[in-house]
């Protein structure tokens, strides 16, 4: 379990508890004030209920995701439209079903509580997060542009990652200490002792000291190559880094039998649910088309499908009918070719919905890289290595990509998602499925990362 995941788990664990706590505590605090305070024997069914849906709405508002809260400002927001969202559902499940309601001062003082616990505790997670003292401590061996690169994307991106230095000749241009050089590997660790040793080296194939590298990794502290720490730090592929060799010999990018037939009847299961769920938006959707502009209500495009097969995928039609007059053109900011009701339907990916259908038809999968067009991918083949790789896994109505890249429309955004679309096909399961899923929903809510 990667340290962001743990954490995760703990806030949960938390909230939960605090949760289920909070209401029991509000009801011991109405006895003590002056009033009526009758009995509730199914308390604990009510404390349930709320416990779960405020960790639901804690999850929507991305509060068991650090990344959207490294401020104080952004966390008390986070906080607020938590606890907002969870009146709102709570009221209308009290509406349906009143008997599970709780009284309004109980109701009032619980959700006070764990907003109150919930902030405090993210508050101090944030101040440990980025506390000089927490965080893997990592030592880089290598003085040149792979450790520079390490460098830069771990502090963009905000990672738990503290770099102790770089073992190696001296270079200015990295922005970290240098240790000492790599004759001196044995004394800089042991004095250093780092959680781990990076090998990011620029032009020492044949000359890395392996003797001394395989003593550190027995003796000392893990060591590990730069394209596989990116990897696990990121949950995206270094492509620039790729060799033949980490593809044959890697257990990754293959599936067996029963995992592709499990993988199948999961598809039909959440296929079939999502047509039935969504089949009023799809409705209410395809008449808003029908009344907005002329043409059809849905829109065939020839796609790239499984071992580079062409297949129809559908969807909402969401561009005016003459949209590629002048031929293919990728979607770019506030396109003036998209309709009105078009706009929406994107942002909320609700011109997706008809590929339910492709699904059940074995042209995609649930979960999978997106597909592209055939003009596309012939471009895209050309300028970036190993582009074909997507093209051996179904083509999926949601990916990795999706939920962790925004909508892209250049040739390097295309870079950057085949890093996220590679790394899931080389750790694809059904668990992985279930978390992008779920991701996806909270982002078509939150409408994010749409053109």
């Amino acid at each position: 379990m990667t340290r962001s995941a743990y954490s995760a788990l703990l806030l949960f664990v938390f909230d939960l508890a605090v949760a289920a706590g909070a209401v029991f505590l509000a009801k011991y605090l109405q006895r003590l004030l002056p009033g009526v305070s009758l009995p509730d024997e199914v308390l604990w069914v009510k404390a349930g209920i709320f416990s779960v849906t405020g960790i639901v709405c804690f999850y929507f508002q991305d509060l068991y995701n650090w990344k959207y809260w490294r401020r104080i400002s952004e966390l008390t927001s986070s906080v607020l439209l938590g606890g907002g969202l969870a009146l709102i559902v709570l009221a209308v499940i009290y509406y349906i079903i009143p008997a599970v309601g709780l009284e309004r001062d109980v109701l009032l003082g619980a959700l006070f509580i764990v907003l109150s616990l919930s902030f405090v505790i993210r508050a101090g997670y944030l101040k440990l997060r980025f506390n000089n003292s927490n965080g893997t401590r990592i030592a880089v061996l290598g003085d040149g542009d792979n450790a520079k690169f390490l460098f830069r994307e771990m502090r963009a991106g905000g990672y738990p990652v503290i770099f102790e230095g770089y073992i190696g000749r001296n270079n200015w241009d990295l922005p970290s200490r240098c240790l000492g050089d790599v004759s001196e590997i044995h004394r800089i660790i042991k004095e250093i002792e780092p959680d781990l040793l990076v090998v990011a080296p620029d032009g020492w194939r044949g000359t890395l000291p392996i003797d001394d590298l395989l003593h550190i990794k027995l003796t000392s502290c893990d060591v590990i190559d730069a394209p596989n720490f990116y990897e696990k730090i990121t949950g995206r592929i270094l492509v620039e880094e790729i060799r033949p060799s980490s593809i044959i010999f890697t257990r990754g990018f293959l599936s067996s039998p029963l995992q592709d037939a499990v993988k199948r009847g999961f598809d039909i299961f959440f296929a079939l649910v999502g047509i039935v769920v969504t089949f009023p938006i799809m409705v209410l959707t395809a008449l808003a088309i029908r009344l907005e502009s002329p043409g059809p209500i849905f829109y065939l495009q020839q796609r790239v499908g499984l071992d580079g097969k062409d297949f129809r995928v559908i969807k909402f039609r969401s561009m005016r009918q003459d949209a590629e007059k002048q031929g293919p053109q990728w979607a770019s900011q506030n396109d003036p070719r998209v309709t009105r009701v078009g706009r929406i339907i994107r942002k909320l990916r609700i011109d997706e919905l008809p590929q339910f259908l492709n699904v059940l038809k074995n042209d995609m999968s649930f979960v999978g890289p997106r597909p592209e067009r055939r003009y596309f991918v012939d471009q895209l083949e050309k300028v970036i290595p190993y582009y074909a790789l997507r093209l051996h896994a179904k083509p999926g109505i949601t990916g990795w990509a999706q939920v962790n890249y925004p909508y892209g429309d250049t040739i390097e955004d295309a870079r950057e998602k085949l890093k996220y679309e590679l790394f899931y096909m080389k750790h694809r399961s059904l668990w992985l499925d279930l978390v992008i899923i779920f991701q996806t929903i909270k982002v078509a809510i939150k409408a994010r990362g749409s053109q």
